[in-house]
């Protein structure tokens, strides 16, 4: 077993690598990745849940750290657009991840979720505030979180292969016409 000193940072980005291989994610199979005690991870975490929240919170937050730094000073529908295309790319790159974290129910309970999904509430009422009114911004954001989980979940897994047309144009097109839609309703 490891004898150094393991830090909550060290814990959680093991966490995300062996999610991302697809490994089961438990204390015991942490603590042998790390080589070290199951029970040492108490001293971080109150349980496995409070660890995988975390971890859903730290995966949110660096999420739209990514989208609003590619997308800065971007507005209107190519920035709704855009942004919607950042996150859905994140998405599909790192599907288990990101499987990982739709998977979870959506809680109060943990202080860093809260504020991981308001950071994205807040992002993405920004990026909309320029390209519909008050009264459509929530559905706005609700169609384009639909859409791009859905996309996600479809592309990452297989369904949408087509040689006709490409996942992503048509996530761009049904997106376009989606907003479009709204916006004009």
């Amino acid at each position: 077993m490891r004898t150094a000193t393991i830090s909550k940072q060290e814990i959680i980005k093991t966490a995300i690598i062996m999610i991302e291989n697809g490994d089961k994610l438990t204390f015991s199979t942490i603590s042998r990745k790390m080589k070290i005690t199951s029970q040492s991870l108490y001293n971080y975490f109150k349980n496995q849940e409070e660890l995988e929240y975390v971890i859903v919170g730290t995966v949110v937050s660096l999420a739209c750290k990514i989208a609003f730094t590619k997308n800065f000073g971007k507005s209107g529908r190519e920035g709704v657009i855009s942004l919607s295309l950042t996150f859905r790319k994140m998405g599909v790159r790192h599907i288990n991840l990101a499987q990982f974290v739709i998977s979870h129910h959506r809680t109060n309970q943990y202080q860093i979720v809260t504020d991981a999904f308001n950071e994205l509430k807040s992002l993405l009422e920004r990026m909309l505030e320029n390209y519909f009114d008050n009264e459509k911004i929530i559905k706005a954001s609700r169609l384009i979180r639909s859409l791009v989980v859905g996309d996600i979940l479809n592309v990452g897994t297989g369904w949408f292969k087509s040689p006709e047309v490409t996942a992503e144009s048509s996530f761009i097109e049904m997106l376009d016409l989606s907003l479009t839609a709204l916006r004009n309703s």
